[in-house]
């Protein structure tokens, strides 16, 4: 897996990234709900039982948090690369060591977020019809509230990643461009997490 790594970084981080870890017995239910380009309402809780990570950022940062969202979708589930965004995003999750070839691994659901931030409704409409354009199949949520960057902080002009294990608890954030270390270190967290899911581990 790690071979996608260097795919997933990028050269020189402008600002440092300091991540943020949440142990299991500190990690606490996360209560969000957000709309998506359609107006469909979407629900962190509807994804219970499979890792989430949401790839979120502002207006700026449109672009780069769509390309590393692919790449993680693409380093989870392999069999997507190449194929269009609504095909892609249904490919199988790689099997985790240790599950059953019967039972299904916890997949790690790779979601992404704009943040648009407290607008005028006419501007929300404007921002839902641009999105469709650009994504016509896969939702894309969108914060319009502050939610995201309130709870998980956010860098402007930047990918941002928050991760939630298979209970709905925030357990790892990134804000910022992520170097080869904080790139490792958000594989192997997302990996544990599945594992956990999985009861693979304690």
């Amino acid at each position: 897996m790690m071979m996608f790594l260097l795919a997933l970084t990028f050269a020189a981080p402008p600002v440092e990234v300091k991540p943020v870890e949440v142990k299991a017995a500190d990690a606490k239910v996360v209560d969000l709900i957000l709309e998506d380009q359609f107006s469909r309402r979407q629900d962190l809780a509807a994804n219970r039982g499979d890792v989430v990570v949401l790839v979120y950022g502002d207006r700026r940062a449109n672009e780069a948090c769509r390309e590393y969202g692919e790449k993680l979708q693409t380093l989870f589930h392999p069999t997507a690369a190449g194929l269009q965004p609504a095909k892609a995003r249904l490919a199988p999750v790689v099997p985790l060591l240790g599950v059953p070839a019967a039972n299904r691994s916890p997949d790690a659901v790779i979601i992404p977020v704009a943040v648009a931030g407290s607008v005028p409704n006419l501007v929300k409409d404007l921002i839902r019809t641009q999105i469709k354009k650009a994504s016509p199949d896969v939702p894309v949520w969108l914060d319009f509230t502050g939610k995201m960057e309130k709870d998980f902080d956010l860098k402007s002009g930047q990918v941002n990643v928050a991760v939630f294990d298979s209970m709905g608890r925030f357990r790892f954030k990134v804000n910022g461009t992520l170097d080869k270390e904080t790139g490792e270190r958000l594989l192997q967290v997302i990996q544990n997490l599945r594992a956990e899911a999985a009861g693979l581990v304690k």
